[in-house]
């Protein structure tokens, strides 16, 4: 196949961490399918790029672009305007990409199908408080831990006005407010559309460092690389819990997965509390898959190279969207 990975290079309105690792995604996957015999190309994502493609001979797109002219919320209107110029790609649908990038939206589709996530309301001006401290404070419609810091905890109704007016000042968008969960960080990967699978769980791994004493995956954590956050955290995989805590996990993550809408793959994070209740804090249709992310690693503890899983992303999309392969290796 020839295929045109797509991705977000760094410009003006650019998180630079975020756009450098979107890039170095590009390259790994670019490597990973060519050494399956397809023809690859990294396209960078900016506004002429669907002319570009549309008169392009790509037969396919790999879609890792998380945002337009340096905005996630237009993430979606990326893979709409694939379909409009009959471009297949990987990856989620637009309709699960705007949703799963407006939190709100999102949590209340798993409420109304059953399941648990952390309660939360969104703060407006001279809202009464229906909630019980400590709070965790977040944008309502951002990724990648952007917005969220060590100081996104706070106990006392001064701390959640300051937080809330510091994200509505910075980010032009609701604040979401949620009981914060005591307890461990899941990554609960899932492959798949037609009978998804899960894949084993990861758990971010948090050394005791000052700051960060309740163990949030916040932004120092994820991009900071001269922070002590960022160089002490890690993912154990496969963590360790029992049958039971681990089945009811993985069958939350099918659910969601399903409910959602997302397809090829997909990563649910969650939130394990101290009585081992998982509550679902958000989905990623098309997480991250750089080879030092939980999906990559998570495969690799079931045998599965980063290559190969690269290729089974694609597999499943070629075989979603009836193309025929010719003369390339098989992922299975």
């Amino acid at each position: 196949m020839r295929v045109a990975v797509l991705s977000n290079s760094f410009d003006e309105f650019s998180n630079k961490e975020v756009e450098e690792d979107l890039m170095n995604t590009a390259e790994q996957v670019k490597d990973a399918l060519s050494s399956y015999g397809h023809e690859v190309g990294v396209v960078d994502v900016k506004r002429d790029v669907f002319k570009r493609l549309k008169r392009s001979d790509f037969d396919i797109a790999f879609n890792v672009c998380e945002r337009y002219n340096g905005s996630s919320l237009l993430e979606p209107y990326v893979a709409a305007m694939l379909e409009l110029i009959k471009m297949p790609y990987t990856g989620s649908g637009p309709l699960t990409l705007s949703t799963c990038i407006d939190k709100i939206k999102m949590k209340a589709i798993l409420l109304d199908n059953g399941i648990k996530t952390p309660r939360f309301q969104i703060m407006n001006s001279n809202e009464k408080l229906n909630l019980k401290f400590p709070l965790i404070v977040k944008p309502s419609k951002m990724d990648n831990s952007i917005g969220i810091t060590t100081k996104s905890i706070v106990n006392s109704k001064e701390e959640l006005k300051e937080r809330v007016k510091r994200i509505r000042d910075n980010y032009k968008q609701p604040p979401l407010v949620e009981e914060f969960i005591e307890g461990r960080d899941i990554d609960a990967g899932v492959l798949g559309n037609t009978n998804p699978i899960n894949l084993p769980l990861s758990e971010i791994i948090y050394a005791d460092v000052p700051g960060n004493e309740k163990h949030i995956f916040s932004y120092e954590v994820k991009w900071d690389k001269g922070s002590p956050y960022y160089e002490t955290t890690e993912y154990a995989c496969p963590t360790k819990l029992n049958k039971g805590t681990r089945e009811k996990i993985k069958k939350t993550a099918l659910d969601v997965y399903k409910i959602l809408g997302c397809r090829d793959y997909g990563r649910i994070d969650i939130r394990l509390s101290k009585d081992n209740t998982p509550y679902v804090l958000e989905l990623n249709p098309n997480p991250g898959i750089s080879i030092d992310n939980s999906i990559p690693i998570a495969a690799r503890a079931m045998g599965i190279s980063y290559d190969s899983l690269i290729n089974k992303i694609l597999n499943f999309a070629i075989k979603r969207c009836r193309l025929t392969v010719k003369n390339v290796k098989t992922a299975y």
